[in-house]
């Protein structure tokens, strides 16, 4: 896992509103895209994490300003199974 990030927020906010998501199919097999734009408590945001062997591994990129956030993620939909080390299938 590769995970960086900042992330300078407003202690005195509670603040979370979804402004926009959704979701689409990729031609990769179990891989999906999801774009989101939240207002939060965050002033500046900056984040990337690429995960591997996991639920819902992929790649996760947020950047925000001023409480207005941008969220991408490409990721995996299975789940990771511990005990065979391999994808669980639903």
């Amino acid at each position: 896992m590769i995970s960086l990030n900042i992330d300078i927020i407003n202690p005195w906010s509670k603040r979370f509103t979804n402004l926009w998501c959704k979701f689409y199919d990729t031609p990769f097999e179990h891989k999906f895209i999801e774009l989101e734009v939240y207002r939060s408590s965050s002033i500046v945001t900056i984040g990337f994490n690429y995960t591997t062997r996991r639920d819902h591994a992929g790649l996760d990129i947020c950047i925000g300003l001023l409480t207005y956030n941008l969220h991408f993620n490409f990721y995996d939909n299975r789940h990771w199974n511990q005990d065979k080390n391999s994808w669980d299938f639903f």
